[in-house]
């Protein structure tokens, strides 16, 4: 699994193994551990670990969905 560098205002989704998770956020703050992160139709920012976000591509920002990629998930 590669390590990917996430940057302030990237797009950024859940993991696809985290199931109902479905929206696109944007990196607001980071920190070592963690980043905050305004989802889709809220007002504040909430704090996120780094494992569980990915960074969003630019088919998911188009459809402001997550998209899973299914051979992936059941890869793991």
């Amino acid at each position: 699994m590669s390590e990917e560098i996430l940057l302030l205002g990237d797009p950024v989704c859940y993991v696809d193994s985290i199931p109902g998770a479905d929206e696109i956020g944007v990196v607001t703050n980071s920190c070592i551990t963690n980043f905050k992160v305004l989802w889709n139709d809220e007002i504040h920012s909430r704090t996120e670990v780094y494992s569980k976000l990915r960074l969003a591509s630019l088919a998911e920002v188009d459809a402001q969905t997550r998209i899973i990629q299914k051979h992936l998930v059941n890869a793991n």
